[in-house]
């Protein structure tokens, strides 16, 4: 093939950003690229806001202003940093969701191309977002959406390493430029230039709506929560403390759940519907069922499996719960169903075991066997475990349980881990669905992947705030996490730990997810999802002290669409006048 001239190249070069000018009447085309005025970055030493759309964080906030704008033009001043990200050309961003870049560049202009300069460095916590989401406008009011664009870097890509995530070939007249940017951990941005003209002669804009997440909470009982309302996570685990058995439920255990009971467990109507079965997180031997500490194998996967189709506790004892709880409470109508957790089918496990039967140990480490195959393994241990979940769940023919849902046990998508991590996680909620399930999943505060829930596959979602584990985070954080999923279509985790019985300041930290979910409307409008350290609410229930006692009281009051209260004496009047009514 003839080789093309330095001319053409560049002729091709314009064509391709939409910039290239028609010849003029014997004008030659040399004539021509050389008449074309050169791009120039339009943003230089402009101002601009780049801010999160929720109030900001007073535990995540402050952590951030060791990397500042100084200016509030550092990332227009044409100073680009290296691999470092203590370099001062940095801005460091972290958690709270996203960011917003809004930048007037004073007057309607050509926008050809819009940069954004960018570090990952593993290690260091630091990430390339995923995408880039672009936007401008001519009057600041009328936008037109240009798409996204994601990271062209590898997500699992060590680092550091740098990269220009960019929207070409705009060739728009605009005058603000808009974007999205994701934080996931931390982002660390040095520059964003708008490359352009100073004239018009680019296309008219043609504003248009960014598509957007359904938005609204996941209605409680709904086919997409699997018909769940109040869902409540149960732990079952090793435990090096006495005693040996506590992280583990039996019948007498589960009264307090399937079951809202007074102060001599009397029952008085029925509470949960929803148990969430999943491990605790670190076993004995120092494996880890998320991505932290060793990676666990086949045999830690049926370890979990069997504890939870055990006759006398979990599963087993759950079902008598259940059955002992309708014969009290006859004519009332009441379903117990059950979500099972998926563990993590760790990126970095070289030897799990075999899963098909063809002799040979599955290798799930990326680094010693490449994406492709080690996707493929992964969703082989995956299937293997929900075909496994539905075998024990056959032979036990349980008579008042419902396996309606398994849960992804990794509370954030792991794109530095592998990136093939949402395959596996989106072909795992496939392969669920094909058996008749629903697939759910709680990540934490904003954590990788959380607005992304539903292309990632899962049928539901529910946010952890994380409010009651930073102590110098303030309410705020409560109505951040309330708006953030009513927009992106989440639900809400509630949280609580033993310490809320005894620790005033930690029991009003969980008092107001209660109050945040009346306010904001997830109490009636979501299904709700409840962590406990264990069994605190069945410690609550147990306990003769009258503010330990008021946390399950406030609980049942909540999940039924009836929390009021403020007060222990409120609460006693309105206990009063229930019990009046019956």
């Amino acid at each position: 093939m003839k080789k093309r001239s330095n001319v053409t190249a560049a002729i091709l070069s314009l064509v391709l950003a939409g910039g290239m000018l028609i010849p003029a009447a014997g004008a030659s085309a040399e004539q021509t690229v050389q008449a074309t005025v050169p791009l120039e970055n339009l943003a230089l030493h402009k101002t601009y806001t780049f801010e999160t759309p929720y109030p900001r964080d007073s535990h995540f906030g402050p952590k951030e202003d060791a990397y500042p704008d100084d200016t509030g033009k550092q990332l227009t001043d044409g100073v680009f940093g290296g691999l470092s990200f203590s370099e001062k050309a940095y801005v460091g961003k972290l958690w709270q969701g996203y960011r917003t870049f809004k930048l007037d560049l004073g007057e309607p202009v050509t926008i050809q191309d819009i940069k954004v300069s960018t570090l990952q460095d593993l290690p260091s916590g630091i990430f390339f977002p995923d995408e880039i989401s672009y936007s401008i406008s001519e009057n600041g009011s009328a936008w037109q959406h240009l798409g996204k664009v994601k990271s062209a870097l590898p997500t699992t890509e060590k680092g550091p390493v740098k990269q220009t995530i960019a929207k070409s070939g705009v060739n728009t007249v605009a005058r603000y430029v808009y974007m999205d940017i994701p934080v996931e951990s931390w982002l660390f941005v040095d520059e964003i230039e708008v490359m352009g003209t100073r004239d018009k002669s680019g296309n008219k804009l043609k504003p248009n709506k960014a598509p957007k997440p359904d938005r609204g909470y996941p209605r409680p009982g709904s086919k997409q929560t699997g018909g769940i309302r109040d869902e409540v996570l149960i732990y079952t685990g090793e435990w090096q403390y006495q005693p040996s058995d506590w992280v583990s439920f039996k019948k007498e255990d589960f009264k307090p759940y399937v079951s809202y009971v007074d102060q001599n467990m009397k029952r008085k109507d029925f509470m949960f519907d929803g148990f969430l079965f999943l491990p605790l997180p670190t076993l004995l031997d120092g494996t880890n069922y998320n991505s932290a500490g060793k990676p666990t194998n086949k045999g830690h996967f049926e370890k979990f499996l069997d504890r939870v189709f055990r006759d006398d506790y979990e599963l087993g004892a759950l079902n008598e719960a259940v059955k002992e709880a309708k014969g009290d409470m006859p004519g009332r109508k009441y379903e117990a169903k059950v979500v099972i957790a998926i563990p993590y089918p760790r990126t970095d496990q070289s030897d799990f075991g075999d899963v098909d039967g063809d002799g040979i140990s599955e290798n799930l480490n990326v680094k010693e066997v490449g994406e492709a195959e080690a996707t493929k393994n992964r969703l082989k241990v995956t299937k293997w475990y929900v075909d496994e979940v539905y075998k024990r769940w056959n032979a036990k023919n349980y008579s008042d349980l419902k396996l309606v849902s398994f849960y992804w046990y990794n509370e954030y998508i792991g794109h530095q881990l592998s990136a093939m991590e949402h395959e596996v996680v989106k072909q795992t909620g496939d392969y669920v669905r094909s058996k008749g399930a629903t697939f759910q999943w709680i990540p934490y505060y904003f954590a990788r992947g959380w607005n992304d829930w539903k292309e990632n596959g899962f049928d539901a979602a529910a946010m952890q705030p994380n409010y009651y584990f930073h102590s110098d985070a303030t309410v705020d954080r409560m109505s951040t996490i309330a708006q953030a999923t009513y927009d992106n279509g989440m639900g809400v985790e509630i949280e609580l730990s033993d310490a809320a019985l005894t620790d005033e300041k930690l029991r009003n930290r969980y008092y107001a997810y209660l109050d945040a979910g009346k306010e904001y409307k997830f109490m009636n409008k979501s299904y709700n999802v409840f962590y406990q350290q264990v069994k605190t609410l069945w410690k609550a229930a147990q306990s003769k002290t009258p503010i330990e006692r008021e946390v399950y009281d406030r609980t049942y009051q909540y999940m039924k669409g009836k929390y009021k209260v403020t007060s222990p004496q409120e609460f006693q009047s309105l206990e009063l006048e229930e019990q009046e009514t019956e």
